[in-house]
């Protein structure tokens, strides 16, 4: 079991990772973490460094936070977990969700930019893309 204080480090060192990775993509980030002091009636909110930080009440988890959030937040976010229950609720409300390791990947910048990602084309090469096969059947419909 880890004590406080490596908790805290690794908390800390996390949240230094997405500042850098807020400063990047300019986007919001909200972190969730499990009670800062389990004697806490209210959810306690921090802002570090334009991070936002929430740590669950007493008596709630993480998971229970983030979960009250996808289902009243159904659009605009982006949910970062691996716990199956978790990844489960966001797809029941259609919300979009990653991996910890895609995250991680996205943060250490160890990802390919969109001119950069590999472009190449799955499916059968002699099909029409989708899109002029709608305009086709329009077309031999007149």
């Amino acid at each position: 079991m880890q004590d406080g204080s490596n908790l805290d480090m690794q908390r800390r060192y996390l949240l230094e990772k997405l500042v850098q990775y807020k400063r990047q993509r300019n986007v919001k980030v909200t972190v969730v973490f499990d009670a800062y002091n389990n004697f806490s009636l209210n959810r306690q909110r921090e802002n570090y460094k334009g991070i936002n930080v929430v740590y669950s009440k007493e008596h709630e988890t993480a998971d229970d936070v983030i979960m009250g959030w996808i289902r009243e937040k159904r659009s605009g976010i982006v949910v970062v977990s691996s716990d199956r229950v978790i990844i489960d609720e966001a797809k029941k409300y259609s919300v979009a969700f990653i991996t910890p390791l895609r995250m991680e990947e996205a943060t250490d910048g160890d990802y390919p930019d969109e001119e950069e990602r590999d472009t190449e084309k799955k499916g059968n090469p002699r099909r029409l893309p989708k899109r002029l096969r709608k305009v086709k059947k329009t077309i031999d419909k007149i």
